[in-house]
């Protein structure tokens, strides 16, 4: 009996150390987490018939312990299936890798490309639960037969070698990541949509990691861009994601960049909507831009900073900062413009009023923390244009006492929305102010509707045809005759 007693526990002593050394020998530890071969899986080939394609993701335990894996779960989209270590799988659980060794994920992507409902990119990812933490790999397919230009969520560069590259395709362009054209002239042909990815762009330069602004187009110094819509055709810069819940969203994509220098940029019957600033025009840079429309942006619609922009028969409307921000200085002039921000889009704040110029810029402090202050002359004139919206004051001037530079600016004929703003000064030449709502509408701004409500509207008439740069029709191609209506409109019974 004694030796009996024995036999028992010697077999619960020896299967205690069993399970217990079972126990030890998979990583409980936090920090113990899984690598990957890749971060994001991409499925590059651009399909021109329903396709599929498969792509392996190779997922290793780097640890002197076995891992168990909780949960490996594919996250929703229809268009994915994976397979984890030959087994076909949208969720697996309890998945064991040995120390120092690894599993492969067999993901396939099957899209008809031909499906114009298809967002542009088609995203899902791979959820892995381990020891506490929540670990993914991305994955990211076109989902239609598009032109796709740059590198996803990547710094790409086109180039052309002092040539020109024509957008002309029936099909849309896809602009992925940051893409920086250089030594190229970009000429863009009537009725093209160019459709941004929205995001951020992470990338190194000799080791230094970049932050860039996804779903950019950068023209540099060696470039140029020209948007050559026309009345009924436009170009449309505009988000990639299609579907009917992102169409009045701000700021899902970058900006059109005209870095330092670039000449001969134009736009005519171009259309920009959902970007974070609509155009950036830098420093000796120049714009033309005409009967264009740039509405539902994150930040400033068009931004000069100390350039060269000369615009007409211009709309600018549903913006979160200012409709036109001119800093430090350069030179300005626009001719029947509408700048306007009154809007029911619930993305949307107006805390800033529709213009704002200076003729400085602070890059920062010296040591002792004063500011560094950089100037250069403002020189602005606006002709028969409207500057309307939900501010008392639509107009903001910062000419500080100690920049030197000069501020030069004129208000031909144009209509202002305004209450405390300084107008005895010569540079507003025959304005008509409005001080309150009442005094002056459109015809259904909720509608996207800009053009003048009445016959006694106060904008109706008021214009001169003394004009620099005259526009003979308005942004509908109505010709304006007689005393022309201010702003991008003329009236119609």
């Amino acid at each position: 009996m004694r030796y009996f007693q024995y036999f028992i526990i010697t077999l619960i002593v020896f299967f205690f150390i069993i399970t217990g050394c079972r126990k030890e020998r998979f990583t409980e530890d936090m920090g113990d987490k899984l690598e990957f071969s890749i971060d994001t899986l991409r499925f590059d080939t651009v399909f021109s018939e329903r396709g599929s394609a498969t792509r392996t993701i190779k997922v290793f335990n780097r640890h002197n312990r076995s891992i168990r894996i909780g949960e490996i779960t594919l996250e929703g989209n229809s268009s994915y299936r994976i397979n984890v270590d030959g087994t076909p799988t949208a969720m697996i659980q309890d998945v064991e890798i040995a120390p120092e060794d690894s599993l492969y994920i067999f993901a396939e992507v099957e899209i008809d490309p031909m499906n114009t409902e298809n967002p542009f990119i088609i995203l899902d990812s791979i959820r892995f639960e381990t020891n506490g933490n929540t670990q993914y790999v991305f994955l990211e397919a076109f989902g239609q037969d598009a032109n796709y230009v740059g590198e996803s969520y990547r710094l790409g560069v086109l180039s052309c070698d002092g040539g020109t590259a024509v957008w002309d395709d029936v099909k849309p362009y896809v602009v992925l990541g940051f893409l920086f054209v250089d030594n190229c002239n970009i000429i863009i042909n009537p009725g093209v949509d160019i459709h941004f990815q929205g995001g951020i762009s992470r990338d190194t330069i000799d080791g230094d990691i970049l932050n860039l602004p996804n779903g950019t187009m950068y023209i540099s110094e060696t470039s140029s861009l020209q948007a050559n819509g026309q009345l009924g055709n436009p170009i449309r810069f505009l988000t990639d994601r299609i579907e009917p819940e992102f169409e009045d969203v701000p700021g899902q994509w970058g900006t059109i960049w005209l870095a330092p220098g670039s000449l001969n940029n134009f736009m005519n019957y171009t259309e920009i909507r959902n970007s974070t600033i609509g155009v950036r025009v830098d420093s000796a840079a120049e714009l033309n831009i005409h009967n264009s429309t740039i509405y539902e942006t994150a930040s400033s619609a068009l931004l000069g900073v100390h350039a060269d922009i000369t615009g007409s028969n211009c709309l600018i409307f549903d913006i979160s900062i200012n409709n036109v921000q001119l800093e430090f200085g350069g030179n300005y002039h626009f001719t029947h413009c509408t700048f306007a921000n009154e809007t029911n889009n619930r993305y949307l704040s107006h805390s800033d009023p529709v213009l704002r110029m200076s003729n400085f810029f602070i890059p920062g402090r010296d040591a002792e923390g004063n500011a560094i202050i950089w100037e250069n002359e403002l020189n602005a004139t606006f002709e028969n244009c409207i500057f309307y919206g939900t501010r008392p004051d639509e107009i903001l001037l910062i000419d500080p006492e100690e920049v030197t530079a000069g501020f030069n600016y004129n208000f031909n004929h144009c209509l202002i929305k305004k209450d405390t703003l300084n107008t005895d000064l010569p540079y507003f030449n025959n304005p008509v102010f409005i001080e309150s709502t009442n005094d002056f509408s459109f015809l259904d701004s909720r509608e996207f509707d800009y053009r003048l409500d009445s016959i006694i509207n106060p904008a109706v008439g008021a214009g001169t045809t003394m004009l620099a740069f005259p526009s003979p029709v308005d942004l509908d191609g109505v010709p304006r005759g007689g005393m022309p209506d201010i702003g991008a409109y003329e009236f119609q019974e």
